[in-house]
């Protein structure tokens, strides 16, 4: 790990310096006990086993009793604090690294798989917690050390070996009590993470309508809401885990007490030596350390530091600047002009829009149709600006699109495209979402001139049913129909339609159709028609091949002088018939 990624990480924890100071003053105390156990040796050899002191018999005991009650105490609090600090860490990271993502440029999602970006904020960030919560020690030394400690026990006397091994059972006991707890807090944890992973995983996969509608701070307050339910959990769930060892201990150190009184017993009959004993007892002692650290070490160093390089990997990417632009977008006076635009996708060679030049009126209507792959809807792409034109410009009633700023165009922009994005929420959620302040009326007025009433009513529960993963409880035409309502709701000012029928069999586009008129009154719309026969009654159709503009103007002037436009025509109706 190089200096600089260490400060960064330094620099999480400059909020819990109080509480690491105070986990430090434990640590102290946990080592000082631990001396003043391994001191307490001596006077149960000098004073016990040697000069055969009763009264020390039944004091000394007590007195290793007492150790160990408060070793385990400092212990806990210890643990505690330490992973109390790394879990606020994790918290911090994550939810930073999931804010960085919502802002984002589109592009970068088109280099970047869900799934990876996930493991980055559910993985590595876990690792990166379990570096900073635990040190790695040498495996190998202390798996040696703890086979030979084993091996001194019985060589030393096999009957306190054979007592012992049957003590040590007793102190398994805690763990069976606080398993049932540890069980609970298990299903609520994993609940919690499976809410978290829904929520990442629908802000991926709908990034597009998440910037459509400027609803990041949306996402990001909800993604913290939840991941503070997780991190309550955890937090129980780690005093549970940190409580368990220092009992278990305690409970260890009542067998050790039992071990020296018994083992006094057959000193005083000369079973076995002083030396003999003392060497047996310091073993016993010894194991603690080796078990600990067996049950923490793992190689998490080195995959921690991979970790933290790859979260940084994606918080050092330059964020869209949704507030960027001086000027506030009201909508479309006048007119949009493309001006000697082309465009390439990132790592591309090939230009996917080349020479476009194309003036839209407010309040008109205007198709693209063409090939697959001839640059409609990467067009399109082009008005929201999750792409910016490599060259040329996009004016607004001759004012740059990007003079504007981002999240007052957008919120001008309502997207319908033949990918329906829908959340794992409600009916109602769904259709409101990005708009607030809404009322229930306003809501089914929506829902009506969509023509979603009928089937949202016959639903379970209405407005209030849960549309579940994408909206899998609904057919194509339902899930398009919520879309357009979501979008009369928003009511934008520039509609942009995107093949938004062309998955549809032919009654569900009559009854979507009738449902896009009436979410295109008096808006200037920009639709990438599949079928020619939704084009024709536009008041523009430019067609477009190869990313570039053959001709546009009425359907009656194209299919007279367009002979690629002719052509479309006659495979799509000749299909039709």
């Amino acid at each position: 790990m190089n200096k600089d990624t260490l400060k960064r990480l330094l620099e999480y924890l400059k909020p819990y310096i109080g509480r690491l100071v105070f986990a430090f003053f434990c640590m102290i105390a946990v080592g000082g006990l631990t001396a003043l156990a391994a001191y307490l040796i001596k006077p149960a050899l000098d004073d016990i086993f040697i000069s055969k002191n009763k009264h020390m018999l039944a004091v000394l005991p007590l007195a290793v009793m007492a150790t160990y009650f408060f070793k385990g105490l400092f212990t806990y609090l210890q643990g505690y604090q330490t992973h109390y600090i790394s879990e606020k860490i994790l918290f911090n990271i994550r939810i930073q690294l999931f804010n960085h993502l919502l802002y984002l440029p589109t592009k970068f999602f088109d280099k970047f798989h869900s799934g990876e970006l996930m493991s980055r904020l559910l993985n590595d960030t876990q690792q990166v917690q379990n570096s900073i919560a635990n040190v790695i020690p040498n495996t190998v030394r202390e798996f040696f050390t703890l086979l030979g400690l084993l091996s001194v026990l019985y060589i030393n006397n096999w009957k306190l070996a054979v007592v012992a091994t049957v003590v040590f059972p007793i102190a398994v006991y805690p763990v069976v009590i606080f398993g049932k707890k540890m069980k609970k807090l298990g299903k609520k944890r994993q609940i919690s993470i499976a809410n978290l992973t829904t929520i990442i995983q629908e802000a991926l996969i709908n990034m597009r309508l998440i910037k459509a509608f400027a609803t990041e701070k949306q996402e990001a307050e909800e993604f913290e809401q939840r991941s503070d339910e997780f991190l309550n959990i955890k937090l129980d769930t780690i005093k549970i885990d940190e409580v368990t060892s220092p009992l278990m201990e305690f409970i260890g150190s009542l067998g050790i007490a039992f071990l020296i009184w018994i083992g006094g017993f057959l000193v005083f009959k000369g079973e076995i030596t002083v030396g003999g004993f003392f060497s047996f007892l310091t073993a016993l002692f010894m194991m603690y350390k080796p078990f600990k650290v067996l049950a923490k070490a793992s190689n998490e160093i080195n995959t921690s530091i991979a970790s933290i390089e790859r979260i940084f990997e994606v918080i050092d990417r330059d964020k869209e600047d949704v507030t960027s632009g001086s000027l506030e977008f009201e909508g479309v006076k006048n007119k949009i002009e493309f001006k000697d635009v082309y465009f390439k996708y990132p790592n591309t060679n090939e230009y996917a829009l080349e020479d476009i030049n194309l003036k839209i009126d407010a309040k008109s209507v205007v198709a693209f149709v063409g090939e697959s792959g001839g640059g409609k809807s990467t067009l399109l792409e082009l008005i929201p600006r999750y792409y910016d034109p490599d060259r040329g410009v996009i004016t607004i009633d001759n004012t740059d699109i990007r003079d504007f700023r981002l999240n007052s165009l957008r919120k001008k922009i309502a997207i319908v495209s033949q990918r329906i994005l829908l959340f794992n929420r409600t009916v109602k959620e769904n259709i409101v979402y990005g708009k607030s302040g809404l009322s229930d009326e306003d809501i089914v007025e929506a829902a009506k001139a969509a023509y979603a009433h009928d089937f949202i009513m016959k639903l379970k529960k209405g407005y209030n049913t849960n549309l579940q993963e994408q909206g899998v409880i609904l057919s194509g035409g339902e899930k398009q129909r919520i879309a357009i309502a979501r979008a009369i709701v928003k009511d934008p000012d520039i509609l942009i339609l995107d093949e938004a029928t062309s998955a549809l069999d032919s009654e569900s586009e009559q009854i979507v159709q009738k449902a896009l008129k009436n979410l295109m009154k008096n808006r200037t719309v920009l639709m990438a028609a599949h079928r020619i026969a939704t084009a024709v009654s536009a008041d523009k159709i430019v067609v477009m091949k190869n990313g570039k503009i053959v001709d546009f103007g009425r359907h009656s002037e194209l299919i007279e002088r367009c002979a690629y436009y002719k052509k479309l025509c006659d495979i799509q109706f000749s299909g039709d018939t």
